[in-house]
């Protein structure tokens, strides 16, 4: 972890200087309407209690301080933004979007309906002191040290102590939501091109005339109960080669995933990981793997179960990326396995090719466009 120091100008202050994020996504229980109960909400003087120093940090000049690695905050820097996700539908998990005039940045906040506590448009105030500016995948989070549970490919873990958040966030007025901007592909271009610091990063957008590519990208453990990380191969599978896999539904619950597994259109994807491929979910890890290897003693009685049958054995849901194209530029669609419209099938009329508008807020993805949806199609996804 490195740290560093930074003297900002202009309304800044010094600088020095979330649990791992997992690649599938677990559960996120909502309950009731998206209405935060009776808070305490914090005016800008009240903050010099906490040492607020008179000034904030843009979210613009806080990426700017990031690190290959990650970069621990220390000092009296303060970074202010407005709400613009909600977890009500189900489509994050244990994290929070703010956004300034300047950009947006994800908080790991660490806990699930978040929806009950921020009001989308309410202002915040973030206290950075002893918290880490990562990136996952290129994209820049706000959160804590990587704990000593997560691996070296997470920068962040999560605030997921309530004592901790609590001296960290600070519910500010309540606002009108932000409107989305309307970006085009030019602008998508230059933020891929800035990488980290691209200004569309986190923040609520919409990106008209997207038409989809038909073209989906899903990956699988057969058993998520074991390794599945890069070094284990042996329990990946990839749908992401050609075409939609017979996947027409924004993502998969348990049961759907099942019934795509089931259907027999998965059972020409391979096992395998990169440039290690084994062969098809039909054939058995004994099939693949050396009779003395602990990957194949790691599937215990189901060594000589096919993979197909492992994967509905162990099925969870599953999170899905459909991928759409404004002029020749992608930009995916991410939906979790656990969203209220996961098993929703998209519009006939999107996957025959009309056109549509969608907003969500925008990240970026090893190296590419990444949209997350904050509420359910109907809204979120216009057809021309």
């Amino acid at each position: 972890m490195k740290k560093i120091l930074l003297a900002f100008s202009v309304a800044l202050v010094a600088l020095s200087s979330c649990r791992s994020l997992k690649e599938e996504w677990d559960p996120v229980f909502t309950f009731g309407s998206n209405e935060p109960g009776e808070q305490h909400l914090y005016s800008e003087s009240e903050l010099s209690e906490f040492g607020f120093g008179g000034s904030f940090a843009s979210i613009r000049e806080l990426k700017s301080a990031y690190k290959s690695g990650g970069v621990q905050l220390s000092g009296n820097l303060w970074i202010r933004g407005q709400v613009i996700s909600s977890d009500v539908s189900g489509n994050l998990y244990r994290e929070l979007y703010i956004q300034d005039e300047t950009g947006g940045i994800d908080l790991k906040l660490g806990k699930n309906s978040l929806y009950s506590e921020y009001r989308l448009g309410q202002w915040l105030y973030v206290y950075c002191d002893g918290l880490t500016l990562g990136a996952y995948n290129g994209m820049p989070q706000l959160g804590m040290a990587p704990d000593n549970t997560s691996t070296n490919e997470y920068e962040t873990s999560y605030i997921d102590v309530q004592a901790i958040i609590d001296q960290h966030v600070f519910r500010g007025a309540y606002a009108e939501p932000l409107n989305p901007v309307v970006v085009s592909e030019n602008d998508i271009q230059a933020a891929i091109s800035a990488g980290y610091t691209g200004e569309l990063w986190g923040k609520i957008v919409t990106v008209p005339g997207l038409v989809y590519g038909n073209e989906i990208f899903a990956l699988m453990y057969p058993n998520p109960n074991m390794d599945h990380k890069n070094g284990n191969p042996e329990n990946r599978v990839f749908l992401s080669d050609a075409g939609t896999w017979g996947i027409d539904t924004w993502a998969m619950s348990k049961s759907k995933y099942i019934e795509y597994v089931q259907s027999g259109n998965w059972d020409t994807a391979e096992v395998g990981s990169g440039a290690t491929r084994y062969g098809p979910i039909t054939g058995t890890p004994a099939d693949y793997l050396a009779p003395d290897s602990k990957a194949l003693a790691a599937f215990g009685p189901y060594a000589n179960s096919s993979y197909k049958e492992i994967m509905v054995a162990f099925a969870t849901a599953n999170y899905v990326s459909h991928y759409f194209l404004i002029g020749k530029t992608e930009v995916q669609v991410r939906t979790s396995g656990y969203a209220k419209f996961a098993d929703e099938v998209l519009d006939e009329r999107i996957l025959g090719g009309a056109p549509c508008d969608i907003t969500g807020i925008l990240s970026i993805y090893n190296g590419s466009a990444q949209f997350t949806l904050v509420d359910e199609p109907s809204v979120s996804v216009k057809i021309r």
